[in-house]
């Protein structure tokens, strides 16, 4: 496999041509995210809490490894949590929380659990469209526990831990799982409370193993790995008339979080004007 290469906007070969809109996306000026589907564990052979879990929770422990692959536009000064799990849905303020992938504040990328102390990975990230690659394993039933993070096809390191994390079922259940948006009281360079993420998101993938570094590669490079690919959002499946995102893949129902507000929009791009790493968003066109 070839080393990462420069690309300058979304590879149409993997099928999306559209992203949703998420610029500006706060608390204070009309939030939306996505709620994922939720399964019933019974038994959770890690120790951890049993219950009602979101699909994140739910592809990793019954899997013992989930990878997460999210394509996104970030803009000047953007921020948020991309992927997020809690105990209480929002508004209210969480119990229980990890901000799984989201960026911060200061320009970074984190990714990463808590566990006690946080298990997680971070890198300097700038504007423009980037592919992350989130991994967290169990190496057995006892740990030790692993985050993986990749940027843009490159591996960027990994940190482990001993005893179990919130993914697996540490402290609570997490029923809720989010695109869009986590809860960041307490984690480097959050917001407080309720992090929406404010750019545009193209593509989510989720995976029931550890992706390798090959197939990282391959998706950046324009190919969708489909060995364990439990679900995928393309942006060209958002409706944005009703809000709903439909994954093409087992056709889990990505729902909105918020309902007093209008669904957001998306944006394509179909000329060399508006693709680009950075480009300027506000002349993208509307889909």
């Amino acid at each position: 496999m070839s080393s990462p290469t420069t690309i300058a906007y979304l590879p149409t070969a993997l099928g999306a041509s559209k992203a949703t809109l998420l610029l500006s996306n706060s608390p204070s000026s009309g939030p939306y995210a996505w709620q994922l589907p939720q399964c019933t564990i019974s038994s959770n052979p890690y120790g951890g809490v049993t219950g009602t879990f979101g699909l994140f929770n739910c592809i990793a422990i019954q899997n013992g490894a989930i990878s997460a692959v999210v394509w996104f536009y970030l803009p000047p000064g953007g921020e948020g949590a991309m992927l997020g799990f809690s105990n209480v849905l929002y508004p209210h303020g969480a119990n229980y929380f990890t901000p799984w992938l989201y960026v911060g504040a200061n320009g970074y990328l984190y990714a990463g659990d808590w566990a006690g102390n946080f298990l997680q990975v971070s890198t300097p990230i700038s504007p423009g469209w980037h592919m992350a690659v989130l991994e967290e394993w169990a190496s057995s039933y006892t740990g030790p526990y692993y985050v993986a993070l990749y940027l843009d096809g490159n591996y960027i390191r990994q940190s482990s831990i001993g005893v179990l994390p919130q993914l697996f079922g540490y402290l609570s259940n997490y029923p809720y799982n989010y695109v869009a948006s986590g809860y960041s009281n307490g984690w480097p360079s959050g917001n407080g409370g309720w992090f929406f993420f404010n750019g545009n998101i193209a593509l989510v993938a989720l995976y029931n193993r550890v992706l390798t570094t090959g197939d990282v590669l391959a998706i950046y490079q324009g190919n969708l790995v489909s060995s364990g690919l439990v679900a995928v959002w393309y942006g060209d499946d958002y409706s944005p008339s009703n809000g709903y995102w439909v994954s093409r893949v087992g056709g889990y129902t990505g729902a909105p979080v918020t309902s007093s507000y209008p669904p957001r929009g998306c944006i394509e791009w179909n000329s060399a004007q508006y693709s680009g790493p950075v480009g300027i968003w506000t002349n993208w066109q509307q889909c």
